[in-house]
């Protein structure tokens, strides 16, 4: 019998990780550990750690985060030049800029998800990338009548209280940082617009 020559196992290269599935990948994982939020009358007492950690809440069964009335800024507010800042952060993709801002924790919250969680803030910096800072041409400078349309709506309005520092983007992304007295309490994202307007 005459043998055959051995074929050697072909090996593909590894491709390149792009940031997009990422920002996927924490996307994914703020779903996982999205839990209830605090006024939404659900419960009275904070959630509960998921098996195996003692500081990331567990999921809850509702469909998407519920607005909950956000504080107001006290009378010492930011500092100076956080708006510029936070939107320079945005439009330029340095967001670790923005993370001498960010209380600890900062409520994260994603539009048209069960991402509503608390996050240190080099976490909340990290999940800044769903909704692709750097890319295309951010707006901080919306009109009135704009933020008033976001802050109509039933669901997502208390994400835009007056002070808010919002922008958005050429791409259709908005984010919202909403101040808790001298920093920013939480950052509510929609990856699009009409997640907000269409209501």
């Amino acid at each position: 019998m005459i043998a055959s020559p051995r074929r050697s196992p072909t090996t593909r290269p590894l491709r390149p990780v792009a940031a997009s599935a990422a920002a996927l990948v924490l996307a994914a994982a703020l779903a996982a550990c999205a839990s209830g939020m605090p006024g939404d009358g659900t419960s009275s007492s904070p959630p509960m750690p998921c098996a195996g950690s003692t500081d990331s809440p567990c999921a809850t069964t509702s469909p998407s985060p519920t607005a909950s009335p956000t504080p107001t800024a006290t009378s010492a507010g930011l500092p100076d030049g956080a708006e510029q800042n936070l939107a320079d952060a945005v439009s330029s993709g340095n967001t670790q800029a923005a993370e001498g801002y960010l209380a600890d924790p900062t409520r994260v919250v994603i539009a048209a998800s069960e991402a509503d969680t608390q996050e240190s803030p080099v976490d909340a910096v990290l999940a800044l990338d769903y909704v692709q800072p750097g890319v295309g041409s951010w707006d901080f400078g919306l009109a009135g009548v704009t933020i008033e349309q976001y802050a109509g709506n039933p669901i997502y309005g208390a994400f835009f209280p007056p002070d808010a520092i919002v922008g958005r983007s050429d791409t259709g992304a908005v984010v919202s940082f909403v101040p808790d007295g001298d920093r920013i309490g939480t950052i509510f994202m929609s990856i699009d617009e009409s997640l907000i307007t269409e209501y």
